[in-house]
């Protein structure tokens, strides 16, 4: 379980605070439902290119495999980024079900 501070907010092993992370669905670009992350209230922006993704696929599962693995470090370097830490995908995972990352 986490240390709480005064404001109530859950703080890391460090002593930091932790921020909230929601994933939640949004109309986005033509009305269309997608799915969202928000840090600390704030939309996370970040996609892939579904483009360059189609393609990598389109040349065998060696090639997706090596694409999904990029995607995913990308996407922990950018949360990573965008709280000030550094993380893990466990962390993300452990965020998405507690609310706090």
């Amino acid at each position: 379980m986490y240390r709480i501070n005064e404001e109530g907010t859950p703080l890391r092993d460090d002593g930091t605070p932790m921020v909230s992370f929601k994933v939640m669905m949004r109309t986005g670009e033509n009305d269309m439902k997608e799915k969202a992350i928000f840090i600390d209230g704030e939309l996370l922006d970040w996609s892939i290119d579904m483009s360059s993704y189609l393609e990598a696929v389109k040349m065998g599962p060696q090639y997706m495999k090596a694409v999904q693995k990029d995607i995913a470090k990308h996407f922990i370097e950018s949360v990573g980024e965008t709280i000030g830490q550094k993380i893990t995908m466990d962390d993300i995972k452990r965020g998405i079900q507690t609310g706090w990352i």
